[in-house]
């Protein structure tokens, strides 16, 4: 009888969890009604992954602009169910129907951080110690790493131009991604307008430097551990002996 109520549980869970991903060619995303953003760092909460939601705590300054990976994929049911759950929940009028007997489909864009060394790079810089100190000085924070998103049909033509995609600073605390063709700036892309249905977290891993400080060394999936010599979470006793040498 136990093992029954336990095998029911379980299967409840999973039913449960999977309500709240979505996932797109072997990428699973979390679906939340919370606002993110590309290259946010913030903290993640889930309960059992019943929940998900993040709240955002820092923009880190890019001089440098990083470079992204862009796609268009059609439209599948459990990510227009979710696309219709938004709407409801934000009051929008819809723009997109999905028939699933209907072979064209209304497409969706997936965005992701390709140049994780160079985004690391620019939180690693002198102009963004704030952002380090306080990561330094709390734990569990993550990045949202990427995102799926609806955009007008003109937006999605000019992501099918462009070869090359970036994620730009070009105000203070304010992303927008840049399109290029050739090596030339094509246009440029307000993601905060577009309808996010889902994202994925990176979490950082630290390292020590030749000067004994610490330093972010990698970015790996929220549900990875860190590899190498890396570490998931500064160890305060090895801090302050490093502060005193």
């Amino acid at each position: 009888m136990k093992n029954s109520i336990k095998y029911t549980f379980l299967i409840a869970l999973v039913l449960l969890t999977s309500c709240q991903t979505a996932k797109i060619n072997d990428v699973k995303y979390n679906v939340s009604s919370a606002t993110t953003e590309l290259g946010s760092i913030g903290r993640a909460k889930s309960l059992f992954k019943l929940d998900n939601d993040f709240s955002t705590h820092s923009f880190p300054i890019l001089q440098n602009k990083v470079r992204l990976n862009v796609q268009v994929h059609p439209f599948n049911q459990k990510l227009y169910n979710v696309y219709q759950d938004k709407n409801k929940a934000t009051q929008k009028k819809q723009q997109l129907q999905y028939i699933d007997s209907i072979a064209t489909k209304p497409e969706l864009v997936t965005i992701s951080i390709l140049d994780v060394k160079g985004y690391i790079g620019e939180i690693n810089s002198s102009y963004n110690t704030n952002v380090v100190t306080y990561l330094k000085d709390t734990e569990d924070n993550a990045v949202v790493t990427g995102l799926v998103v609806t955009l007008p049909k003109e937006l999605i033509a000019n992501i099918k131009m462009a070869d090359a995609y970036y994620l730009t600073n070009n105000q203070d605390k304010k992303y927008v991604i840049s399109l290029y063709k050739l090596g030339k700036k094509t246009s440029e892309i307000d993601i905060t307008t577009a309808t996010v249905l889902g994202y994925t977290l990176g979490k950082f891993c630290w390292a020590i430097n030749d000067r004994n400080k610490w330093y972010i060394a990698d970015i790996v999936k929220d549900n990875k551990g860190c590899e190498g010599n890396t570490k998931a979470k500064i160890k305060k006793e090895e801090q302050k002996r490093l502060f005193k040498m």
